[in-house]
């Protein structure tokens, strides 16, 4: 299971519940859905994902074990060689890069049951029609009518979008504040007096080149 296997089956789940209805679209159809239609469908898509994001976790933490066993196993077949220069240790070496692969590992574990947390949390925010509809379809995968569906969806739709957004947001302020304490803030560019005045005669013969065309 991976985040791939997942969206296709939103596709396949997709078209089943569509099926038989004004909303169903043939893949050789010319047929093109409304803008209304796209917006509901990419708020569709990104539930089920969340919504199926706690799966896709507890599948990958029982991997997570096999997966390091192997790697520790790899590592005891690398020899170590005992002198007086401390980066010739080449399991010490793999050592530490199986610490950082399992970091990153509980990392991404960790972001992947904050989308299934998200999905919950707007579940919540709906009626209780709305959430178990909700529930039924994108966590268990249960065919609803579609036409109720896309109703309730379309009701929700600001609040659903503006989670989103929001999370959005943060997600890169916390890019940005990370990159920051890497590289440190932006450096500001303070021209020097020639250079400043070079740019104000550049911007002068610009400006007068512009009133000449």
């Amino acid at each position: 299971m991976n985040q791939t296997t997942i969206s296709e089956a939103f596709g396949e789940q997709l078209a089943i519940i569509t099926a038989d209805t004004p909303y169903a679209i043939e893949s050789d159809s010319d047929t093109f859905i409304s803008e209304l239609e796209h917006k509901v469908r990419k708020c569709m898509y990104s539930l089920w994902m969340d919504a199926n994001a706690n799966k896709l976790a507890n599948y990958l933490e029982k991997k997570q074990a096999a997966h390091f066993a192997q790697l520790y196993e790899f590592s005891y077949g690398i020899p170590s060689y005992d002198n007086d220069d401390p980066f010739s240790s080449r399991t010490d070496t793999l050592a530490l890069m199986i610490i950082d692969e399992k970091a990153a590992y509980k990392k991404r574990l960790n972001r992947i049951r904050l989308q299934y947390k998200r999905f919950n949390e707007i579940c919540e925010s709906l009626s209780v029609e709305d959430r178990e509809l909700f529930i039924r379809y994108f966590e268990h995968s249960q065919k609803v009518d579609y036409e109720s569906l896309r109703n309730a969806v379309i009701k929700n739709l600001t609040l659903i979008n503006e989670r989103y957004w929001r999370d959005e947001q943060l997600a890169e302020e916390q890019t940005k504040q990370i990159s920051e304490s890497i590289e440190g803030p932006a450096q500001q560019v303070v021209m020097k007096p020639d250079m400043a005045k070079r740019s104000r005669r550049q911007n002068k013969m610009r400006s007068l080149f512009t009133q000449g065309r």
